[in-house]
């Protein structure tokens, strides 16, 4: 055999209809790409939708029209909102300005009080790691409470937006299946049934689990307030309200909360520290004992690993908004992972059956 006969020629053949397709997958991702803040829009709607229909149909049971019972939900939302902002927000503004002009005072107090536990204790150590810049500190606590001021327009891109969300939120809670509607538009008529129970689906699921996480968050929120409150911990409602926040992220939530917590109170005394840790201590260990069994116990979640990789993943993506969005979406698409694993398996059952049958 010569060598011209043992080289082999790999010849690779694309037609012009696979390039087609490639180009019209790279299209479609691009377009999506383009109207995110559009997708970002409608999927928040849908969320919503989710969360106030159960609430809705509360009302239409007791014969008052769907369209009105969705009326009156917004109008509840609109009162506790606007009792939030008069009776909560003025006073959380005040103590996060206080905070944040005062940071030198309390880098102070730290240091002064870590130096007083070094000199009674056997432990040593250079402080000298930690003369943090005062400057340094006070800008980034600016940066944080500018952050979470501007969450709302983050998700909703304007006061425009937001009025668009409400508006198709309220389409979607009153017309139940219009989320599917408008999916079904675009699907192929045999996978339109399919596609109704699927979106179906998603929105209880999402719905159970935010619905349950609002609840949550706000026990938690109001537990940390009165706790604190009760040691004298100085910014009780910032601290409360951080511990609600972030409730939402899975183990290490409750850490996070507590942290801002534990220092400003050692800035008050070291055992008031000790104090506070005991404090949400005892909040965490009735959240996994007791509230999480009874709350979410139809709201089944995520693997609480999955939802630390998807936060992360979505607060790389699209920053605050992401991070909001992410687990929702990671749910969305469980249902949508678990329902077609299930159609696998149905189909291998009947497959199974016909071959029997035969």
């Amino acid at each position: 055999m010569s060598l011209d006969d043992s080289q082999k020629t790999l010849t690779l053949n694309i037609s012009t209809l696979s390039i087609i397709k490639v180009l019209g997958i790279l299209l479609a991702f691009w377009f999506l790409y383009v109207i995110r803040d559009i997708l970002m829009i409608l999927f928040v709607s849908i969320i919503l939708a989710s969360v106030i229909s159960p609430v809705a149909d509360c009302f239409q049971k007791k014969k008052i029209p769907r369209g009105v019972s969705v009326l009156i939900v917004y109008i509840i939302l609109i009162v506790l909102i606007s009792l939030s902002v008069v009776l909560i927000i003025p006073p959380i503004n005040e103590q996060i300005k206080e905070l944040t002009n005062n940071p030198p005072l309390y880098l102070e107090k730290i240091l002064k009080g870590f130096s007083n536990f070094k000199e009674h204790s056997e432990m040593g150590g250079d402080l000298g790691s930690l003369e943090l810049n005062s400057k340094l500190l006070k800008g980034g606590l600016v940066q944080v409470t500018g952050g979470v001021f501007s969450v709302i327009s983050g998700i909703f891109g304007g006061v425009i937006s937001f009025f668009v969300v409400l508006v198709i939120t309220f389409y979607f809670t009153v017309e139940k299946s219009a989320a599917g509607q408008l999916f079904k538009t675009i699907a192929p008529i045999k996978y339109q049934p399919y596609l109704m129970q699927l979106m179906s689906k998603m929105q209880k699921k999402i719905g159970y689990w935010l619905r349950a996480q609002l609840i949550l968050c706000l026990i938690i929120g109001v537990f940390s307030y009165i706790g604190l409150l009760i040691l004298g911990v100085k910014y009780a409602l910032v601290l409360g309200l951080i511990a609600g926040l972030t409730e939402i992220i899975p183990y290490l939530g409750p850490i996070l909360g507590a942290i801002p917590a534990v220092i400003l109170a050692f800035t008050q005394s070291p055992f008031l520290a000790l104090l506070v840790i005991i404090l949400y201590l005892v909040v965490q260990q009735m959240e996994s004992n007791i509230l999480v069994p009874k709350i979410m116990q139809r709201a089944v979640g995520l693997h609480p690993v999955v939802c630390i990789i998807v936060l992360l993943i979505g607060g790389r993506i699209a920053g605050v908004t992401g991070v909001l969005l992410a687990v929702p979406v990671a749910t969305a698409g469980s249902v949508l992972i678990k329902d077609f694993f299930s159609q696998i398996d149905f189909e291998k059952e009947e497959e199974i059956k016909a071959s029997k049958g035969k």
